[in-house]
């Protein structure tokens, strides 16, 4: 999909990013939020709570990549253990990598939660 070219006054290009940013914050979609809202304090640094909402998106975003590269080492080390143990097939391995996925990424996710805490 190309990009789109925004049309009217500068506030009016600030608002429509700041709603998209905010439908995508809802949405999970971190890196489309924290992509709108670097848009916006570039060019309207005080516009509403943009920096704050910024500062919040790239949080989410680092915290959901955290999670999901613990799940991907969780998986990839369960399937290194398969390995050693000599599984006699490949549906073993399968249980083991996503029994790993769901341990790495509720490890990670413990931690996430012991940081918040604190």
């Amino acid at each position: 999909m190309p990009k789109q070219t925004l049309t009217g006054t500068l506030e009016e290009q600030c608002e429509f990013l700041y709603q998209l940013a905010q439908e995508k914050m809802i949405q999970g979609n971190y890196t489309g939020a924290v992509y709108a809202l670097k848009e916006i304090v570039k060019h309207v640094p005080s516009f509403r709570d943009a920096a704050s909402l910024l500062d919040e998106a790239k949080q989410k975003k680092s915290e959901q990549q955290r999670l999901l590269f613990s799940a991907i080492g969780g998986a990839a080390i369960a399937i290194a253990i398969g390995t050693l143990l000599q599984l006699p097939n490949d549906w073993l391995f399968l249980i083991f990598a996503t029994v790993g996925a769901f341990i790495g990424f509720g490890i990670s996710n413990f931690i996430e939660l012991r940081k918040r805490r604190y």
